[in-house]
């Protein structure tokens, strides 16, 4: 592990946030009030306390082996044979989800301001501009986390603010009328919606006082939560129930009602996918920087860089073959969901109890 590249818990914090919400931010407040109306909030709420735990043993697995990185770990602890056939399934999953975050930018630009430009042209530029950043090494990546991280803050409280004047907080009733069979399904729907706290699994062992990590990593987890509910508060009480399940991505439709007193901006559009496109950035950096380090790992090359520009074809093809919305929402992510409960909670997990064992018996 190279001990020179370090970043700070607050970047740490950053850096999982903006991971965090460029997945769920867009589509879950009507995902999840077509599961469970009215108390869509319940669904997102429980979803983030259930991610709690693989937050901590997250943390925990560094605790353990306090000197070693992720990969150290993971060869330590499983043999190398068998995880590398984690890491097998951890770079599919770290190339869907870039391909996923590509795709949904895509369908964004296209529909809010770029309605003529080729899917192909946005694809490819919005991939070459994020390897940049992806060569770098993990304290970049945590330095541009940390930044992106109070535009993403600001972004939601523009959204909030602005949707007050419009709101009718009596959509927002009743409340505890959801069927109780549905709630395991909305609380499964909101819990993919919080991935992104897995590069806690490449940027711990870098971080300067792992003490206090797990501390900063809850504290981004309790941000995305209360974020995520704050925007389905005001998606509902805006629309009400029956207009926001129709919605593909109410978020941004709260934008378009937007009406600034003195009309010194007449169209928001550019504006706000200016931000967007930085929110995007968030987390197909990391992402895209996870399967160059992986790749790294299996092939056991002294650096990530080699392999950034041989992933953009393939992050690019995939991103483009879903043919519509329909098979970007319902299949593409699907897929993307069991890769990540394959490689990050069953991984992790397992690492983390094999290695306590381990751990135990050296010590008795």
């Amino acid at each position: 592990m190279d001990r020179k590249h370090k970043v700070s818990n607050q970047q740490i914090k950053g850096l999982v946030v903006s991971m965090m919400v460029g997945i769920g931010i867009l589509s879950l407040p009507s995902v999840i009030a077509n599961i469970m109306a009215n108390d869509g909030w319940i669904g997102i709420l429980l979803g983030g306390i259930l991610n709690i735990p693989f937050i901590i043993i997250i943390n925990k697995i560094f605790q353990l082996y306090p000197d070693k990185d992720f990969f150290e770990i993971g060869r330590d602890v499983l043999s190398p044979v068998i995880f590398n056939i984690f890491l097998v399934g951890f770079l599919m999953y770290v190339i869907l989800l870039a391909s996923y975050v590509t795709r949904n930018l895509v369908e964004v630009m296209r529909i809010f301001l770029l309605d003529t430009t080729p899917s192909e042209i946005i694809a490819i530029t919005f991939i070459l501009a994020t390897s940049y950043i992806a060569r770098s090494e993990i304290d970049i990546i945590g330095r541009a986390g940390y930044h992106i991280y109070p535009i993403i803050i600001g972004f939601a409280i523009f959204i909030i603010i602005v949707s007050i004047p419009n709101a009718d907080f009596t959509n927002l009733l009743p409340v505890f009328q959801s069927n109780i069979r549905l709630v395991p399904k909305g609380i499964r729907v909101s819990f993919f919606s919080y991935i992104g706290f897995e590069i806690l699994l490449l940027t711990i062992p870098y971080a300067e006082k792992k003490e206090k990590t797990l501390k900063y990593s809850l504290m981004a987890l309790a941000i995305v939560t209360l974020i995520y509910i704050l925007i389905f508060v005001m998606a509902l009480s805006q629309y009400g129930i029956h207009q926001l399940q129709r919605q593909n991505w109410p978020t941004l439709a709260l934008i378009k009602e937007i009406d600034l007193p003195g009309y010194f901006i007449e169209n928001l559009d550019g504006v706000v996918m200016a931000f967007w496109v930085l929110v995007i950035f968030g987390t197909m950096g990391p992402a895209y920087y996870s399967a160059g380090k992986i790749l790294s790992e299996l092939f056991n090359t002294k650096t990530h860089e080699l392999f950034i520009i041989p992933l953009l074809p393939i992050i690019y093809i995939v991103s483009l073959i879903p043919q519509n919305l329909v098979q970007i929402n319902d299949q593409m992510v699907s897929i993307v969901n069991y890769f990540a409960f394959f490689s990050i909670m069953i991984m992790s997990t397992l690492i983390y109890i094999v290695g306590y064992i381990k751990k135990r018996r050296e010590n008795e």
